[in-house]
This record gives C-alpha cells, structure tokens and sequence, in this order.
C-alpha cells in the first residue's frame, strides 16, 4: 500500500544513504542490552520492526533470538543484508509496512520496535497496534523506544513527540504495560535524546 506515510519514507531513503541516516548506529541501543541482559525479552521467533540497516538485528541474532527484520524501504535493507553477509550472518529480511505486516496471526514471541511507532501520525496509530496485536503470541512481548514529548517536534511532522498518555489510549485494547521507564541516548541531537522505553504484553 503506497499512501502518504510509505511515500514519505522511501523519498527520504532515495534522498539520503542509509549509512548516512540519523538513526544508524554500529553498535545495538543500550535499552536492548539491557533488557536483553536481565532477561526481559522472551527468546523465539522474534521481528525488529522498522530495523534499518540492521544493528540490533545482529545483536539479537548473536544472542541467540530467530530473528526477522522489516522495514518499508528498500534501501536500508539492501544495506543490511550486505552487512549480514560480511558477518556471516543469515538474517531474514522483509519490506513491509507495521501497519500491514504479512505473518500468520500469533505467530511471533516478541517484537522489538526502535522508533518505528513514532513516525506514524495519531489517525493512522491504531492500525500499527492492531497489525503488532494480531502477529504476537498471547503473552508475547512489544518492546517500544520513542520520542518524547518534552522535546520539539519538528515542523514537517514525524517522527512525532509522544505523550505516555497517547501509549495507553493506542495499546490499551490489546496489551497489558508491564514497564514504563525513559532512556538518554547522549550520542544523539539535544532534541531527539529522550525516549520512552516501553514493555507491552499481549492480552
């Protein structure tokens, strides 16, 4: 489905190497790690969504998750895979949208979402959860980092600012909050380093 927001996003690859993108990063976000660490992250069947050029990707497949990554461009995934192949790593790759994604429902243990919900304006926000609600496991875990509110939003739109209210109103219908907790990344511009980071469980 080619609407505004898929428009949107494959003229920004077209526009710019996926390399050179603010949101690419050679090393997996520390929120991950952590959560990975303490064992927060169910191990299975496992999509990165809006994964990019595939960094968490290949430390989650290093930890042992079978991991699927999707992303609506064309472009970062082109990247990905050539990284997956210098790595020696075999990693799915599917184009996509998290509004539509193409798994049989209950099919997936956990989906890592790093900054794909934001970009989705509010009237278009409830189609993300049901499509995330219908692939996930009963029990599965949404495992969300965003942008916050107390930072500017930008004036041609998303990535958008959230609210914690605007969570709830969204994935209350199809999920439990299991945690609700906020990130510094201090690599990133003033205005895009706090996120929310969130830990949702499928009813």
């Amino acid at each position: 489905m080619r609407d505004e927001h898929t428009q949107r996003w494959q003229q920004r690859y077209r526009e710019s190497p996926p390399e050179r993108m603010p949101w690419h990063r050679e090393q997996p976000a520390e929120t991950l790690v952590e959560a990975v660490r303490r064992g927060l992250l169910p191990k299975g069947v496992t999509i990165d969504l809006g994964c990019g050029t595939g960094t968490d990707l290949m430390y989650l497949a290093q930890q042992g998750y079978r991991v699927i990554g999707v992303d609506i461009a064309t472009e970062p995934l082109c990247f990905a895979r050539e990284r997956f192949r210098e790595a020696g790593l075999d990693i799915p790759l599917i184009q996509a949208d998290a509004r539509f994604l193409p798994f049989r429902d209950a099919s997936i243990d956990l989906i890592c979402d790093s900054g794909c919900f934001h970009s989705f304006a509010p009237e278009i926000r409830p189609m993300y959860a049901r499509s995330v609600a219908r692939v996930l496991k009963p029990g599965g875990i949404l495992f969300m980092r965003e942008f916050h509110a107390d930072q500017p939003q930008p004036p041609e739109g998303g990535p958008y600012r959230l609210k914690l209210e605007e969570f709830f109103e969204v994935f209350t219908p199809h999920f439990r909050f299991l945690s609700v907790g906020e990130a510094y990344y201090h690599d990133l511009p003033p205005d895009r380093c706090r996120l929310h980071v969130l830990r949702l469980q499928r009813r």
